[in-house]
């Protein structure tokens, strides 16, 4: 299991890059697909905020990110065995590097890579493209 401790820098610090964002969005968006394979008609990339727990991508499915996180079977409440699974390493969170700055530039660049997710899988479903511009990925790392 891929854990988002993996993607730490040299100098022991979550990577926050758009390469990053992009990695543990793709993970976070195939897991979705497995849980529900049209989750991303139910978000909308233009109130898109990953910073916002309603308007987040767990938000706009579940109305709130922590009911989320228990509804999409990311937090196990339960009392069996079964783990829990990291919203950091599926993209569902900003990895926390102590820094408030470089948390919401992770923040940032999260919401610009689910956006990308959702429009191309709407594109791939519709056949046309999702009716406004999309925001533009920083490449600030």
């Amino acid at each position: 299991m891929w854990s988002w401790i993996h993607s730490l820098t040299s100098a022991g610090i979550p990577d926050v890059s758009p390469a990053s964002a992009r990695k543990r969005v793709e993970r976070g968006a195939a897991y979705l697909d497995g849980v529900d394979p049209h989750w991303y008609r139910s978000v909308d990339p233009v109130t898109l905020e990953l910073s916002d727990g309603s308007h987040c991508v767990l938000g706009q499915m579940h109305g709130d990110y922590r009911l989320g996180l228990g509804r999409a079977h990311l937090l196990n409440m339960g009392s069996g065995p079964r783990a829990s699974l990291s919203p950091v390493a599926y993209g569902f969170q900003a990895a926390d590097t102590g820094d408030a700055d470089m948390d919401a530039h992770d923040y940032d660049l999260l919401t610009a890579a689910w956006a990308e997710a959702v429009r191309a899988r709407h594109a791939a479903d519709t056949g046309s493209p999702f009716d406004d511009p999309a925001p533009a990925l920083s490449t600030r790392a």
